[in-house]
């Protein structure tokens, strides 16, 4: 039975080392049948873009460096997320579970439903939107500015932006989950306007006096039980080293955040 691997980790850590660690796990899911779970933050306030997008389309960057933030683009699609105060999670996974009978779509759906499932253990009547978005989907509008179908939602505003790489050996979903959110560095380095994203999302601590990380032993809880199996601990070492460090330049890299 392939094995799944939990890491949770407390330490922050930059934007390109973050990314580059979802990017290594999908890796090691094309070498062999296994599968982690990962609960990450960052060392400083983020915008992460989507691999397609226009990076001058998709961010500010005059504006990011001035309010001393970093960004990078994700080799997952979407659109811009600002990662600050939020609770981040990855799948990453070649397990059966996600590929016997199952596309992008069925895949995403079945990982959006644990996570409500989470949601509903702390009191928190989450559901999937109904809205339609004909447009929006094209547009540089960022991501938490409107939801798309079958997004994650609380009281009909947005509260998980996630984004997905697959092939037909693994899938990587990671996600955005906020805590509290700065609407005005949102905006301002998104191009957008704060009036936008304030009417369609929703955090965390607007929803409940409960502390962010009240989520995180549910998400835990209610992945385990969806896998069927207790959770192997996974830490970075010394094996993974060389390959990590080389992918963590490349998401430094102006060759990579501006290809597009």
């Amino acid at each position: 039975m392939p094995e799944w691997y939990l890491l949770q980790e407390e330490r922050p850590f930059s934007a390109a080392e973050n990314m580059a660690r979802d990017e290594y796990l999908f890796r090691l899911c094309h070498r062999e049948k296994i599968g982690f779970f990962r609960l990450y933050s960052w060392k400083r306030p983020t915008f992460s873009f989507g691999v397609s997008q226009k990076i001058s389309r998709a961010i500010n960057i005059d504006f990011i460096r001035k309010r001393d933030c970093a960004y990078v683009r994700r080799i997952t699609g979407g659109k811009t997320v600002l990662h600050h105060r939020e609770i981040t999670y990855s799948v990453v996974s070649s397990e059966a579970i996600f590929f016997e009978e199952n596309d992008l779509y069925k895949s995403y759906m079945l990982i959006s439903n644990v996570i409500i499932r989470a949601f509903k253990m702390i009191g928190l009547e989450a559901g999937l939107s109904k809205r339609k978005t004909t447009g929006l989907a094209k547009s540089n509008r960022p991501c938490f500015s409107f939801p798309t179908p079958n997004e994650i939602e609380i009281k009909g505003k947005k509260i998980v932006g996630s984004a997905q790489k697959r092939d037909k050996h693994a899938l990587l979903q990671h996600g955005s989950i906020p805590i509290s959110m700065d609407y005005d560095l949102y905006a301002g380095g998104s191009n957008s306007r704060r009036s936008f994203i304030e009417a369609n999302m929703v955090t965390l601590s607007e929803l409940s006096d409960k502390s962010g990380d009240a989520l995180i032993e549910p998400l835990v809880k209610s992945f385990q039980d969806f896998i069927g199996e207790d959770f192997k601990s996974y830490e970075f070492g010394k094996a993974d080293k060389n390959e990590l460090e080389e992918i963590i330049q490349k998401y430094h890299s102006r060759d990579w955040n501006f290809c597009i």
